[in-house]
């Protein structure tokens, strides 16, 4: 019985209107079964979105919130940033990017829409993941983060569906300071920096 209730919370449009409406732990379980079925498991990283993770970091501290299996910490130059922090609301993606962890990289397992940000940080990346976020709390999510971004700190927004989610587009160029805003090159999708 449990098994058929993940794989139902795996189909494509159970799973987006669980993952927008639904509770936490039913979004969770939604989120892992996606990760269990390796539906998300993505070989590499866009070169474009490591360069200006890496030039906006300052060899500081990053943030990635829905960072998945967090495939852009292992191509990182370790030389670029002081820490990495990944948090996922899956349990499952937070054990598959274990395998990038080490003593300036860890994971820890937990709500993007309500994580308390223990320091400053030079970047937060929503890496394809600031469209799991309710349309309605967005801009607050945004503006709460921007406090908690260090001197000169960005947060940097990927899209890979950019004509999907236009409307987050247009919200962060109506409600922020944009320095890029640009498609990623070779793997498509969008990315925009911005305070």
């Amino acid at each position: 019985m449990i098994d058929c209730a993940k794989k139902i919370l795996g189909m494509r449009g159970i799973h987006y209107l669980v993952t927008r409406f639904g509770w936490k732990g039913l979004r969770r379980l939604s989120f892992d079964e996606k990760f269990r079925k390796g539906d998300w498991i993505f070989n590499g990283e866009n070169p474009d979105l490591v360069q200006l993770v890496e030039s906006y970091s300052g060899k500081g501290h990053i943030l990635a919130l829905g960072c998945g299996t967090a495939s852009i910490a292992g191509v990182l130059n370790p030389e670029s940033f002081q820490s990495f922090l990944g948090v996922d609301l899956s349990t499952e993606a937070i054990s598959l990017a274990g395998k990038h962890a080490n003593e300036k990289i860890r994971f820890e397992c937990g709500d993007m829409l309500q994580f308390q940000c223990p320091r400053k940080y030079n970047v937060i990346l929503f890496p394809n993941s600031l469209n799991y976020a309710e349309r309605l709390s967005r801009k607050k999510l945004l503006r709460t983060l921007s406090l908690s971004l260090a001197p000169g700190g960005r947060i940097i927004v990927s899209l890979a569906q950019p004509a999907r989610y236009e409307g987050i587009i247009n919200m962060i160029r109506e409600e922020f300071s944009v320095e890029v805003d640009r498609d990623l090159q070779s793997a498509g999708g969008r990315v925009l920096v911005f305070s």
